[in-house]
């Protein structure tokens, strides 16, 4: 916050933080940014995201793919998410981002990437609409978790 306060940054973000530490870190300071791994496979951050949701916080969920392999092959080989991503006219990996823009509009995603293609690819998934149903779909999937509003883009 020493930083903060003299100039040389211009806000404090948290990464890898539970409901709990940010409510602690919230108490002290202001935070501008949440990062947390959060996936349709692991939504174990579902609580942090609400959290900042409801104070319009901005929350980079990294790992968007799914981190291990394990998660991310399990996303891209999801009967629901093939037949979703179809009915878009998209791939899994597209469908994958656009579920996490449509879940909250305070999340920001910076999806890692290794060539062209794949990043035409991902910023593809910025002109995804996904309705109520898709992420419901969605969300059944992979298991229902503690649920973020939905916010229709």
């Amino acid at each position: 916050m020493t930083a903060r306060d003299e100039g040389l940054i211009a806000g404090v973000g948290v990464s890898n933080v539970t409901h709990r530490q940010l409510l602690m870190a919230l108490e002290v300071t202001d935070i501008v940014c949440v990062q947390n791994a959060y996936n349709l496979a692991d939504r174990s951050s579902a609580p942090v995201l609400k959290e900042c949701t409801a104070r319009g916080i901005p929350f980079v969920p990294f790992c968007p793919l799914g981190w291990p392999k394990e998660q991310h092959h399990a996303i891209r080989t999801n009967p629901v998410v093939n037949r979703v991503a179809a009915d878009h006219g998209a791939t899994p990996a597209q469908l994958a981002l656009a579920w996490l823009l449509a879940i909250a509009d305070n999340v920001l995603l910076i999806p890692g990437t290794r060539t062209r293609g794949h990043l035409t690819e991902n910023l593809a998934a910025g002109a995804l609409s996904l309705g109520d149903d898709d992420v419901a779909s969605l969300n059944t999937a992979f298991g229902e978790l503690e649920s973020v509003q939905h916010q229709q883009n």
